[in-house]
């Protein structure tokens, strides 16, 4: 993404304690390139050169700035889920596009299944949220294809 089209570093930059944006906008860029993989904080604090903390504070700030949310890895084992990294989406994919410069048709493009997923985990997400905060003492199980049949039975 061209420096001079800064529409989304905007309020990035204007954080006080943000030192480098030119190491922010290097995050965000691989941050783009790696949707729907786990992230690991030492290679990217390898990556750009900047320690461990940094790269956690750095994407605490772009999640309070609405760009990117995470997700924990989701595993059928609760100590491999506890071990595993977390995935981090884009809230706007149009963002993450101009990030990376792909605005291929979805047919032409390699990320098409990342892109979609992000989209059902984010729906998925809100509507969970928001039954468990209007009904606090419900107990309730999530369906699944999986599951589907012994819960209609």
């Amino acid at each position: 993404m061209p420096k001079d089209n800064n529409y989304l570093y905007k309020d990035l930059f204007s954080y006080k304690g943000l030192k480098k944006p030119d190491v922010i906008q290097k995050l965000v860029r691989a941050l783009a390139l790696q949707l729907g993989s786990e992230v690991s904080y030492n290679e990217l604090s390898n990556l750009l050169g900047i320690d461990k903390e940094t790269v956690e504070n750095y994407i605490c700030l772009l999640e309070k700035c609405f760009v990117v949310f995470r997700l924990d890895s989701f595993s059928r084992n609760l100590r491999n889920e506890i071990k595993k990294g977390k995935k981090i989406y884009f809230y706007d994919n149009g963002i993450r596009n101009a990030v990376i410069s792909n605005f291929a048709p979805l047919e032409l493009r390699t990320d098409a299944g990342a892109l979609e997923f992000k989209w059902n985990a984010k729906a998925k997400s809100k509507q969970l949220k928001v039954f468990m905060e209007s009904y606090l003492n419900s107990v309730y199980e999530i369906i699944t294809p999986e599951n589907f049949w012994s819960f209609v039975r």
